[in-house]
């Protein structure tokens, strides 16, 4: 079946976080609890692939609660040897554009953790989609310790100056932890492709 036909994943979550193994290892705990939370509630988890930091620890908590994972990774990053060896499944992809599309689509809400530009890339693309109708689930942003709170007043900023509408603001939910991250999974605002109508403010 070619990539862009793949089917979303009943009640699969995508998450976005980093491979560094420099950060404060709270950041891989957290991400060890969200994998285990998230396999507790019967979700599988979608993410980067890799075994290395948060991304190795979320897989990790997520496999060691029973939970299927589901790891995209591109093909340069394997032959690095990042790949995490013990996924349910893991698809080998030519880019990293790739990657970020299979994924979105093929997950029903996304949580982002604490991360760098790789992360922040992941979910600013995923709002301007969401934005656009093209993707209506949930997107949940882990302001671990304040971490993403540039990020809120940056995009309160936006809906301020009218570069964004006032109605935007439900395309994401900002919690303090990631207990609260899987409970706002079930919380969110709705969203549809009706979106599109007010995309261009």
């Amino acid at each position: 079946m070619p990539e862009a036909q793949l089917p979303v994943i009943p009640r699969a979550v995508c998450v976005y976080c980093a491979s560094s193994k420099s950060c404060d290892p709270q950041h891989h705990a957290d991400a060890r609890r969200l994998g285990e939370l998230l396999a507790l509630e019967g979700r599988t988890v979608i993410y980067g692939g890799s075994k290395s930091g948060s991304m190795g620890a979320l897989a990790n908590g997520a496999l060691a609660a029973g939970g299927q994972v589901l790891g995209v990774l591109p093909n340069f990053l394997a032959d690095m040897e990042l790949a995490h060896d013990a996924l349910s499944e893991l698809m080998l992809v030519d880019d990293m554009r790739t990657r970020k599309h299979l994924m979105l689509s093929r997950s029903e809400a996304v949580i982002a953790l604490p991360g760098g530009t790789g992360t922040f890339e992941e979910l600013l693309e995923t709002l301007t989609l969401k934005r656009l109708g093209l993707w209506t689930g949930a997107v949940v942003i882990v302001n671990r310790n304040g971490f993403y709170e540039p990020l809120r007043q940056l995009l309160e900023s936006a809906i301020e100056e009218r570069f964004m509408a006032r109605q935007h603001a439900d395309m994401w939910v900002f919690v303090d932890t990631v207990e609260a991250a899987v409970a706002a999974l079930n919380t969110a605002p709705a969203w549809s492709a009706a979106a599109r109508s007010f995309a261009a403010v």
